[in-house]
């Protein structure tokens, strides 16, 4: 039986595959997220949660994929028998449906909770009221751009220091109000200008809090959006920007694309760049090459990295670049190391680059403490590898950095094998689980 919406209470209420919605909050996405990845409508994702359609067969391949489920698994979840809820929550965060449906405006009912964390970035009222109220603004100008360009800022302040796994929502919820005013706002040609520079902004940004989040699907699409966004714009700085973050998602699982995408941000960048840009870019390439265990483009790449490093830096760097320091390339060349199974030379470029941490990057100088006691666990030093990740189990466990945790995860692992004989790595390991960092 056909069970449409109906009232109670003044909330809306509808039938519901409560397993598919689940599944989706569990990949990490919204309605409207997901939806942008397949490439429909928001409303149609909401119909497929109420059980009013089912995905067309061309489409439900790539929804399993973004749900990371066997198309048999996706086949049951849409088979469920749709139920009333009185009040449920259609959007990640936490959202209430009020009125329709079908592309009604959507309340968060966690917008305190973003308003919230918005205050704490120093964001002024009148931004986070924007960025919070189902409602726009009847005009935009330059002012409200300057202040949202403040807030990306902010965003990258605050990531730096503790992690983006707390950003990451709030970032995405910006990104839908920006949408809104871009579509339903009235502003001057001017101010059209700034507002596509300040989505582009974003979404690169969206997409490196999503990746240290450990939303790798949802990063990828940001930084998709960023790329297309760039091409549209003829706008070779963001894309670029966008094609060495995306070197940096998939160097682990795709090493030859990550190498495609820094060696295409070079080739893009060359005529302009700074020399701390092409640091970075040539340090993308030359940990790609690590990564797939080869020994001669790594030390290529990495001698390229060194000749621009050590330019210096110049008035046209992007502010974005500030974290690209001789602690960053050190880091960077230990993590090549260690790919190449050099965990020695590994060890003592984690070492330099913890030399006179910068308390602007405390996340950053975490993960590299990690890494450093998995290059001493690679050296056979497990008693000094588990030594020095029991120091830094509670550094790890107050960040909001789902990547750093997931790196002291990897240490564990490392250390589970000689904890029967090393009673350091016992003592490692029941720290880290009593932490709950996982």
């Amino acid at each position: 039986m056909d069970i449409g919406p109906t009232r109670r209470e003044g909330v809306q209420v509808t039938a519901r595959r409560h397993g598919l919605v689940r599944q989706r909050r569990t990949a990490g996405f919204s309605q409207e997220g997901l939806a942008r990845l397949l490439q429909v409508d928001r409303t149609t994702i909401a119909r497929w949660e109420r059980g009013d359609t089912d995905p067309h067969p061309a489409v439900r391949a790539r929804l399993a994929e973004a749900l990371d489920l066997p198309i048999d698994q996706l086949d049951a979840l849409l088979a469920d028998e749709p139920t009333n809820l009185a009040l449920d929550s259609t959007d990640s965060g936490g959202t209430v449906a009020f009125g329709d449906t079908d592309g009604g405006d959507l309340v968060d009912r966690r917008a305190f909770t973003i308003n919230t964390a918005l205050a704490g970035l120093g964001i002024a009222t009148p931004l986070r009221d924007w960025i919070t109220s189902p409602q726009v603004p009847q005009h935009l100008g330059m002012e409200h751009m300057q202040q949202v360009s403040e807030t990306i800022l902010a965003f990258r302040r605050a990531d730096a220091a503790v992690g983006g796994d707390s950003l990451c929502d709030v970032a995405i919820a910006m990104h839908r109000r920006l949408t809104r005013w871009e579509r339903e706002t009235s502003y001057s040609r001017q101010v059209g200008e700034a507002l596509q520079d300040c989505l582009g902004d974003l979404e690169v940004q969206t997409g490196w809090l999503a990746l240290d989040a450990e939303r790798r699907q949802e990063s990828r699409h940001f930084l998709h959006e960023a790329f297309v966004r760039a091409r549209l714009r003829d706008d070779p700085r963001l894309e670029v920007r966008a094609l060495q973050q995306l070197s940096m998602l998939v160097r682990d699982a795709n090493p030859s694309e990550a190498l495609r995408f820094a060696d295409a941000a070079q080739r893009i960048a060359a005529p302009w760049a700074t020399p701390r840009l092409l640091t970075l870019l040539h340090l993308r390439a030359a940990l790609a090459h690590a990564n797939a265990e080869e020994e001669s483009g790594f030390g290529r790449e990495l001698v390229k990295a060194k000749i621009q490093f050590d330019k210096g830096t110049t008035e046209d760097d992007q502010r974005y670049l500030g974290f690209v320091d001789y602690r960053e390339v050190s880091a960077i060349e230990g993590m090549g190391h260690l790919a190449l199974k050099r965990p020695d030379c590994a060890g003592a470029m984690f070492a330099r680059g913890l030399d006179s941490p910068d308390p602007t990057y405390q996340r950053n100088m975490i993960f590299t403490k990690v890494d450093l006691a998995r290059a001493m666990a690679h050296q056979g030093d497990y008693s000094g590898s588990a030594k020095f990740g029991l120091d830094v189990v509670p550094a790890v466990a107050s960040l909001k950095s789902r990547r750093t945790r997931k790196r002291l995860g990897v240490l564990r692992a490392d250390l589970a094998r000689a904890a029967p004989n090393v009673p350091a790595a016992r003592d490692f390991i029941e720290a880290y689980d009593a932490a709950k960092v996982a």
